[in-house]
């Protein structure tokens, strides 16, 4: 991908089942024909709408170009069900928010033992293809983000998914940007070497996006 090949590359962070925030932020950001959307993982849980957030999310990805990656709840989810070999952690997926995925796709007798057949098949491979990591001429995108020093065809997929702070904390060293979520931050983190989108929507904050090519943040509430 080449930067003039768009006319906006936005990347957008952790939603965490908030619709009506997704909603939101895209009637600020306008989508177009001419962007290429980043979607930089953990799409589910914790918030209320997991359904409806996918659901979203594949209806998007038919209209625009956009890519998704796969974040740590995601693979919890594929380990807990059994979808994927290298999927882990599945075992601490209902201590992170993962009741309220299964509340979303069924009803209020809903556990996560239920989920194997709740979750819809077209949503099951939405999530399955899932990317790991994406990289641009200038960008490397990354759920959890890389080990600092480490050259990117060498980083592990378990610290693509879950790194924080070996992370956060010190200079990447790499020769291209690292677009990450993951760790929420007060708000985006824009540095040299990184730019960090995860601005707590989960914890029902703020869900924010970014266009990489002029470094304009869009960014809505959590109002409840």
């Amino acid at each position: 991908m080449r930067a003039k090949d768009y006319k906006r590359l936005i990347a957008v962070g952790d939603i965490h089942g908030q619709f009506d925030m997704l909603h939101e932020l895209m009637g600020k950001i306008q989508p177009s024909q001419k962007d290429l959307f980043v979607f930089i993982g953990d799409y589910i849980d914790r918030g209320r709408r997991s359904r409806e957030v996918i659901e979203f999310l594949l209806n998007f990805g038919k209209k625009y170009k956009a890519v998704f990656l796969r974040g740590n709840h995601e693979d919890m989810l594929l380990d807990l069900l059994g979808l994927d070999e290298k999927a882990i952690n599945g075992a601490y997926y209902e201590r992170n928010g993962g009741e309220f995925t299964a509340l979303s796709y069924g009803d209020t007798a809903s556990s996560i033992e239920d989920l194997g057949h709740l979750i819809p098949e077209e949503h099951l491979q939405f999530i399955k293809n899932t990317k790991i990591f994406y990289e641009t001429e200038h960008y490397f995108f990354a759920h959890g983000g890389v080990i600092p020093g480490v050259p990117f065809a060498e980083q592990k997929r378990e610290v693509m998914l879950w790194i924080r702070y070996q992370f956060i904390y010190y200079p990447t060293g790499l020769d291209k940007i690292v677009v990450f979520g993951h760790t929420p931050q007060r708000k985006v983190l824009i540095e040299n070497d990184k730019i960090g989108i995860d601005t707590g929507a989960g914890y029902f904050k703020k869900l924010s996006a970014i266009d990489l090519f002029t470094k304009e943040v869009f960014q809505v509430n959590y109002t409840g």
